[in-house]
């Protein structure tokens, strides 16, 4: 019996162990993380890494210099916009990051929903879409990458009847399934597999880390969902998201995705300013997917070029989702 086989039976096993925690105890559960949790076998990182070596092949990739991407802002009337400079010097509000930067928070604030929710939940921390065809229906699937310890999203989306699968290398715990029936994965996402990927620090990494990081098809064909569709992927990934997005779109994964939902950064030193015009491009080829905001959430910002900050929580519903594939048997 190979070790595959020996990992999909324990977690079996173990799944049947937390339905039976369901049944005796259900009257007990609450939104609450709970310390009282049950811990499943390794053998399901295994099942990760095992398909690592493979995969990391075919993501090998030359290092060349990148080419140069013109700004072209979402919708070309932005150009007669009269775009703040926030009393900054002239030359540095005629960058090409600058400017780039400035059409994508123009877009956040002019339109910040373009498709009307009519019926929206909160779920923990984050909104989702019940209207008509975004409904996340049985049996749903749920992505969540990016927690920091905070489960509300996942274990409401769980509680809604969901299977809801939670990443987050940087918390430092082992896979594990929760109360909530959320199965909980000490792996990151990214635009390429990487087996020993060194973490940047940042507010949720203080000290040096070492992550496995699969991209989404990647992880999709280890959970056995490969001809899945994904009701709801959520993805806080403090900068990585826009490799991801990029990802997603060469690899023709959005049309399976039912409704997305992320939080976008540009940092004061990641990624790179001379990125910005083709961060801002890639945005704009999410929308011209069929990807429409029905939420924005933009935080505080920060102009200061030495401590350049934009962020926004969005909730996008996909316009041109057509059910294509059945759940696996």
């Amino acid at each position: 019996m190979t070790m595959n086989a020996i990992g999909k039976i324990a977690l079996a096993a173990c799944f049947s162990m937390v339905m039976l925690y369901f049944v005796l105890y259900v009257g007990q559960f609450s939104l609450t993380p709970s310390t009282d949790i049950i811990v499943c076998p390794s053998e399901n990182k295994d099942i990760f890494i095992n398909s690592l070596a493979p995969l990391a092949a075919n993501n090998s990739e030359s290092r060349t210099k990148p080419t140069s991407v013109p700004v072209v802002p979402v919708h070309a009337s932005d150009w007669n916009e009269n775009r703040p400079t926030y009393d900054l010097n002239r030359s540095v509000v005629q960058t090409d990051w600058f400017t780039a930067a400035s059409f994508l928070e123009l877009d956040f604030r002019r339109r910040p929903r373009e498709y009307l929710c009519q019926n929206s939940s909160m779920m923990g921390n984050w909104y989702v879409c019940l209207d008509g065809k975004f409904f996340p229906d049985d049996p749903c699937l749920v992505y969540s990458f990016g927690i920091g310890n905070d489960f509300s999203f996942d274990d409401a989306m769980a509680y809604q009847g969901c299977e809801v699968h939670s990443f987050d290398p940087s918390m430092g715990v082992k896979d594990y399934i929760r109360n909530s029936t959320v199965h909980f994965h000490d792996i990151g996402l990214g635009g390429t597999v990487i087996e020993n990927f060194d973490a940047r620090k940042d507010m949720y990494v203080r000290e040096k880390q070492t992550w496995t990081i699969m991209t989404l098809g990647s992880i999709m064909a280890a959970l056995g969902h490969k001809d899945r569709d994904i009701d709801v992927l959520k993805i806080d990934v403090e900068g990585h998201e826009w490799a991801v997005i990029e990802y997603l779109i060469q690899g023709g994964f959005l049309p399976r995705i039912k409704q997305f939902s992320l939080e976008y950064h540009l940092f004061p030193d990641w990624p790179k300013k001379s990125e910005y015009p083709k961060l801002l491009n890639i945005y704009k080829q999410l929308s011209a997917s069929g990807f429409k905001k029905f939420m924005t959430g933009l935080h505080p910002l920060n102009h200061k070029p030495e401590s350049f900050n934009i962020q926004a929580d969005v909730g996008y519903v996909n316009m041109l989702y057509k059910p294509k594939r059945e759940p696996s048997s």
